[in-house]
């Protein structure tokens, strides 16, 4: 099975362990088409122009990164991986508030990248069908209160 190659933008706040997740990611074939420390920026080129999957790292000055992580997968617009820290793990409860989509603790490997993007993908096309199902249900049920209404009249 031949692996898909992703566009992914990256925002980890800590330059270094940017740096190895992008190497990592590039050993993987993945292209890495936004690497930054500015969480903002994240946000507003996945709203502009979605990537295939957005990849969240801490580290951020003065950033809630869980708070990022959330509003992204409460954005709908690509799955979204989240890299945190051993001493983050107690935290993750926060992030599934919302579709967030995969979780990696690091240090992580190609290893680790590999399944958590598929995974993160399938729970992500997942929550798209389910909410395509839900609008269908209720557009179905919206008709047959209508059908209820004209009958009643």
């Amino acid at each position: 099975m031949q692996e898909q190659r992703h566009r992914v933008y990256l925002a980890h706040g800590e330059s270094a362990s940017r740096r190895i997740i992008q190497a990592t990611l590039e050993k993987l074939t993945h292209r890495v088409e936004l690497s930054t420390d500015h969480p903002a920026t994240l946000i507003r080129r996945c709203q502009e122009n979605p990537p295939d999957i957005a990849i969240v790292g801490t580290e951020f000055a003065g950033t809630d990164v869980f708070a990022v992580s959330n509003e992204l997968s409460r954005m709908g617009v690509c799955p979204v991986l989240m890299v945190i820290r051993p001493e983050d793990v107690h935290r993750m409860g926060r992030l599934m508030v919302h579709d967030l989509t995969g979780v990696i603790v690091s240090p992580a490997s190609d290893r680790d990248f590999r399944p958590a993007i598929f995974l993160a993908e399938r729970r992500f096309q997942q929550a798209r069908q389910l909410r395509k199902r839900c609008e269908e249900i209720n557009r179905e049920i919206s008709g047959l209160a209508d059908q209820r209404s004209e009958d009643e009249s």
